[in-house]
């Protein structure tokens, strides 16, 4: 037998799905947080977890009554405990305010609330005057925050933390959010530049600011009256891209291993017919194994990811060698060998080829 083609073919077919799989993937789609432009210049573009969609509108219009402006800055010390399952993680972060309070309006950060997440620890509030006659605030918090994780082009996906804020008491027509000037605008320089996420890198960092409108009164004002539920929102994005090599380790090279197993089954003769579908059912439920595994690291969502059809994929083509060897097999039994080897030929080159095109078409779909 011609061992050395299967060597030949097998180390070709790992090749390409290594080294092509992680740089493959096709730019994300406009509604995925990997898509969503990086801030330049102090300004982000409208984005669908933030600022973008019903009930989000822009600050008052010019003419009204002019509202307290509140500057607000963050430098984020770490942000772990990233749970996919749950769409949470964990944060600790530094925020600052600087207010001049109008006359009988003394604004504090005390009326400060987060809209997606619970805080765990706050440290008391430091406050001391500055000398354009403001107020500066200032306080350390630590607390778990919920996102909203788009998992469809996973492993290559690329998500949003945000932190979500936005002032309890006072509505837009007293207290709007502003970035503190005096900060850079490049908003990635707010972030800790030793701060690693275990198995992400961070790529991109946002600030939103505007004005968040619930349709309610919230008991207090009529139908017609909203002003009371019209309320200023800061949100501050950090954005993440997966790393693939923990992915590859984990799932790529198994996956390729056990895809490999199937395929010497057409280098054994046909006499070793037991031996043959042994193999082939042992990598279907090894392949059925691991992509279990990774299941349960992942949310159970409504919509395939990108790795569920690459398992799909490697599950037809493992089945498709079962389904050769028995038929194969049937062809040799009626002396028919001559039927039975051009059939192995034809899947030695059939199932190489049928990983590599339906691996492309999955990432180009």
């Amino acid at each position: 037998m011609d061992w050395w083609k299967a060597g030949w073919w097998w180390g070709a077919l790992v090749a390409i799905l290594v080294l092509g799989w992680p740089w493959a993937a096709p730019a994300a789609p406009a509604d995925d947080p990997a898509a969503s432009p990086a801030t330049v210049g102090g300004a982000v573009s409208p984005d669908p977890m933030t600022t973008a969609g019903p009930g989000v509108t822009d600050p008052p219009a010019a003419g009204t009554a002019s509202p307290t402006r509140v500057e607000v800055g963050l430098y984020v010390i770490d942000l772990a405990k990233l749970d996919m399952k749950e769409s949470e993680f964990f944060a600790d972060f530094y925020i600052w305010f600087k207010v001049a309070s109008a006359p009988g309006f003394p604004w504090t950060p005390d009326t400060l609330e987060f809209m997606n997440g619970a805080v765990e620890s706050m440290s008391p509030l430091a406050s001391e005057p500055l000398d354009d006659g403001r107020v500066y605030w200032t306080r350390r918090v630590k607390g778990r925050f919920r996102g909203q994780f788009r998992l469809q082009r996973y492993p290559f996906d690329a998500q949003e933390l945000p932190l979500v804020f936005e002032d309890s008491e006072h509505p837009s027509s007293e207290v709007v959010f502003e970035r503190d000037a005096t900060t850079s605008a490049d908003i990635l320089t707010w972030i800790d530049p030793k701060l690693e996420v275990p198995d992400w890198r961070i790529t991109a960092a946002a600030l939103d600011t505007g004005v968040h409108h619930y349709v309610t009164g919230f008991g207090l004002a009529t139908a017609t009256d909203d002003s009371e539920s019209k309320y200023a929102r800061l949100t501050f994005r950090v954005r993440l891209t997966r790393l693939f090599v923990p992915h590859l380790i984990k799932f790529v090279i198994p996956l390729l291993v056990i895809a490999g197993m199937a395929y010497m089954v057409f280098w054994i003769h046909f006499a070793e017919f037991e031996t043959q579908c042994a193999i082939c059912v042992t990598a279907l439920l090894s392949a059925v194994a691991l992509h279990n595994s990774q299941a349960d690291s992942l949310p159970a969502v409504g919509y395939m990811v990108m790795a569920d059809k690459v398992f799909i994929l490697f599950y037809i083509v493992i089945f498709s060698a079962l389904v050769q060897t028995v038929w194969a097999n049937n062809l040799a039994k009626a002396e028919q060998v001559d039927a039975a080897q051009r059939l192995d030929d034809v899947f030695r080159w059939f199932f190489p080829l049928a990983l590599v095109v339906g691996s492309v078409f999955i990432w180009v779909s």
